[in-house]
């Protein structure tokens, strides 16, 4: 029982952790638009539901990121998937990437699908 605690108690410190660092590597002006720039509407769906695994940028650096071995978003790996298998790895989930069907419409996951062809549009940086 006792085992079982600290292990929540690690587990959860590790959680606010990476939450407090995500808001220290987002933009300052993350809600905010700068003026004339366009901000893609599934942005805040994506920071809301994706961004603790995939991070804000898409390179999936993060604690579950890592430990999970989910790709980096702006990869070719990715970028080459057609408009509907990223749709359908939303909507059903893959590997241990858990299902959206049901936490979000269809509309918000081509939203999302949308948003995530963003971060390919930057340099990978090489490994």
């Amino acid at each position: 029982m006792k085992s079982l605690l600290l292990l929540f108690l690690g587990v959860s410190t590790m959680l606010i952790a990476q939450r407090e660092s995500a808001k220290e590597s987002a933009p300052a002006s993350q809600g905010q638009t700068e003026p004339g720039k366009v901000v893609n509407p599934g942005q805040k769906i994506f920071e809301e539901n994706c961004m603790r695994c995939h991070a804000a940028n898409g390179s999936s650096n993060t604690f579950i990121g890592h430990k999970w071995n989910i790709p980096d978003l702006r990869s070719d790996i990715v970028q080459k998937l057609s408009v509907e298998q990223r749709i359908a790895i939303i909507t059903e989930g893959k590997n241990k990437m858990p299902a959206h069907k049901d936490k979000l419409t269809k509309d918000e996951i081509r939203l999302v699908e949308s948003y995530v062809r963003e971060p390919g549009k930057q340099q990978v940086p090489a490994h």
